[in-house]
């Protein structure tokens, strides 16, 4: 909620003009730069796109289908004005529709003979998500301008029975000739379900894990490779998704750096996780002059110096069964992982 202050020195409620139609609240929701990956700013937490307006078996239309990083299927339904005791019907009615579609089965049906989305799918989930996973559990996000109570108290039965679910509202506002929309969680009961223990920083062994370096920039690469330096972007703020991805590495983890166009350049170790922060702005770090500012320190095994000289992602997919990722972190598997940080040891240089 927005508010004004008044001559009086008073706060007064910004009452906007706009009210954004439900299509193009849509639209705005699945507008993306990264692909087909839903804003995890607005969302939480980084979800993949399945379809848009996909209809049910009954010829219904649910708003969004997407996935998270787990495999599990996420039912968003949208409403233009305040989600009222009904609107979680309507999206439960969709997720029992779409829940017996699971892996292969949901891939056939919803994804067809889209192959990069299959693809997509093969990059954005965990190592430790399985394709015959895919919507083995399956969940509801509502996004309305406001949300009644009861919607609130349905959502803690619905989290009891085993069926997470949340609620983002979001506010438009108009100043001037700009349009702006905030969103924010008002409600959120996302089971342990959804967020397997094994991901748990507090309790989980070292794993390996892809990291996208943000930009395929030479002169960038050769920098992190010298600062001993893995970055993350997004909003660059305090508890952003960029900070929450640093953050969940622990001393051992490995990292395969990712540059989009080149594949794998290198590989190296967490050593000391406590190293993460966000840079000061206009400090001999801050390469992107403001952006990219959330950064980690790591102990680089084998780079390659130049990009060009990278493993790309057709070799590696086809001789380590590891796609590359659409994301800034993926978990791979260790078996395959190993397989390739041999290789990539065998090809590039030792640090």
């Amino acid at each position: 909620m927005l508010y004004e202050i008044n001559e009086n020195d008073k706060l007064h409620r910004f009452d906007s003009k706009w009210s954004p139609l439900e299509l193009d609240v849509e639209k705005y929701l699945i507008s993306s730069e990264n692909e087909r990956i839903l804003d995890s700013g607005i969302f939480g937490e980084p979800l993949l796109l399945i379809k848009n307006q996909v209809r049910t078996k009954y010829q219904k239309r649910a708003d969004i289908l997407a996935i998270d990083r787990f495999g599990n299927g996420v039912i968003i339904e949208l409403k233009r004005d305040r989600g009222m005791l009904g609107v979680e019907t309507q999206a439960l009615q969709y997720l029992a529709d779409f829940s017996v579609y699971k892996g292969e089965n949901f891939i056939k049906n919803f994804c067809k003979d889209d192959s990069v989305l299959v693809d997509s799918i093969h990059s954005f989930i965990d190592a430790y998500a399985k394709i015959e996973d895919i919507n083995k559990i399956s969940r509801v996000i509502l996004v309305a301008r406001d949300f009644e109570p009861t919607i609130f108290s349905m959502g803690e039965w619905l989290s009891n029975n085993n069926i997470s679910f949340r609620c983002i509202s979001y506010e438009p506002i108009e100043v001037a000739s700009r349009k702006l929309i905030s969103f924010n969680i008002a409600f959120d009961r996302s089971n342990n379900l959804i967020n397997p223990i094994i991901f748990s920083s507090i309790s989980r062994s070292p794993a390996y894990y892809w990291h996208n370096i943000a930009n395929n920039d030479q002169k960038w690469w050769s920098w992190l490779i010298h600062a001993k330096q893995i970055p993350a972007c997004f909003d660059s703020m305090p508890g952003d998704q960029g900070e929450k991805i640093l953050r969940s590495y622990i001393s051992g983890d490995i990292i395969i750096a990712y540059a989009k166009g080149f594949g794998a350049v290198g590989w190296g170790e967490i050593i000391d996780p406590n190293t993460y922060r966000i840079i000061n702005s206009g400090g001999s770090d801050d390469y992107w002059q403001g952006d990219c500012m959330h950064r980690l320190d790591i102990e680089w095994k084998y780079v390659a110096k130049n990009l060009s000289s990278g493993i790309k992602p057709g070799y590696i997919r086809e001789n380590f069964n590891i796609y590359h990722p659409i994301s800034t972190s993926v978990g791979i598997d260790s078996h395959n992982a190993k397989r390739l940080i041999t290789h990539m040891s065998n090809v590039l240089e030792k640090v």
